[in-house]
């Protein structure tokens, strides 16, 4: 089960919803939860066609590098938590991607832009 965010300062941006009608996750909200260390709280949405789990990774902007943040997500659940820990202190602007399972080529959805620091690791 997934604890919930603790307090603290918060980065909120809302998701891309750009629907997909047949198939798909849609990312509905996500918070950069500054605190020691930082994570990533988000929720997602599906339909009756979506698939039975997907994968979460961290794209950096600006090379495009995919990192998995989570392998398997299962669809039902609606919400998640992430750690930083798969970024290996690498700092930089990020998105985070929900994707077929294991498959970041085909993307569901994905978040703003947001900013990784030193002092988030």
């Amino acid at each position: 089960m997934v604890q919930p965010a603790r307090e603290g300062p918060t980065d909120w941006a809302v998701a891309d919803l750009e629907s997909r009608r047949n198939d798909g996750i849609a990312l509905v909200e996500f918070y950069v939860v500054r605190d020691s260390p930082t994570f990533i709280t988000y929720k997602w949405s599906s339909h009756r066609r979506s698939p039975s789990k997907f994968t979460v990774w961290f794209r950096n902007v600006k090379t495009q590098e995919h990192y998995q943040a989570k392998q398997t997500v299962w669809t039902g659940d609606g919400r998640g938590q992430l750690k930083l820990s798969s970024l290996r202190r690498r700092t930089g602007e990020y998105q985070l991607v929900l994707t077929e399972y294991n498959n970041y080529r085909n993307a569901y959805a994905h978040s703003s832009t947001f900013v990784i620091h030193n002092g988030d690791f």
